[in-house]
């Protein structure tokens, strides 16, 4: 019988949760959020990121990516140019004041990844990363295999 408490999607979308909002209390004292800080991070380590790519890579709808880059704009933190080959792609870049932001919130990042996993070992880390990697495979390729 189905029991929801060992579905591992179920498991690791709780988890997920858990996690966001303990990654957003130790961004509470810099007045950044969790999710702005994802943004930040994507747009300072991709050297040319478009708002689509970027709600890609967060996994979330571009009108959310929108009103996310509207505020760190008005924030003064990035700011969008257009692309050389079409006007209306526009590229994400950040200030000076953004890029200072998001590198002196990595350490908290890093900290946050490394007390999470803390007694665990590499492999085991290595074997759950690969699992849902493809659990992630596997739900995308179902999803477009259902939009065909």
């Amino acid at each position: 019988m189905f029991n929801l408490d060992d579905c591992l999607a179920f498991i690791t979308n709780r988890s997920g949760k858990i996690f966001a909002e303990a990654l957003e209390n130790e961004f509470r004292p810099s007045r950044i959020t969790r999710s702005q800080w994802i943004a930040m991070y994507y747009i300072y380590t991709n050297e040319s990121i478009t708002q689509r790519e970027l709600a890609d890579k967060m996994a979330i709808k571009e009108p959310s990516v929108v009103r996310l880059l509207q505020k760190l704009e008005f924030e003064n933190l990035l700011y969008r140019s257009g692309s050389n080959t079409d006007k209306r792609i526009k590229q994400l870049e950040l200030t000076a004041k953004g890029q200072q932001i998001c590198l002196a919130l990595i350490p908290t990042a890093e900290s946050f990844k490394n007390y999470t996993v803390r007694g665990i070992p590499e492999e085991d880390l290595q074997t759950f990363q690969r699992v849902l990697n493809t659990m992630i495979h596997n739900t995308i390729q179902d999803k477009m295999k259902k939009e065909n």
